[in-house]
């Protein structure tokens, strides 16, 4: 029996403030939540930061496996 995998990155960049804000971690983590209810599983997490160390966004490797 053969199952297909099927993985994709998801960019996160929403702000709180658009001008100094941070990213929102709380729509963050309502959006890995929604992704789970549809099927999707979060395989890994990588955080981008820019020269002074700030995290700018997040890379989301998920995947679903269709049997």
């Amino acid at each position: 029996k053969w199952s297909l995998i099927m993985r994709k990155i998801v960019v996160f960049n929403k702000v709180k403030h658009w001008l100094f804000g941070s990213v929102d971690l709380d729509l963050l983590n309502a959006q890995i939540t929604e992704m789970e209810r549809d099927g999707w599983n979060l395989v890994s997490v990588t955080a981008n930061t820019h020269l002074l160390g700030g995290i700018t966004s997040f890379n989301l490797l998920v995947e679903s496996v269709d049997s």
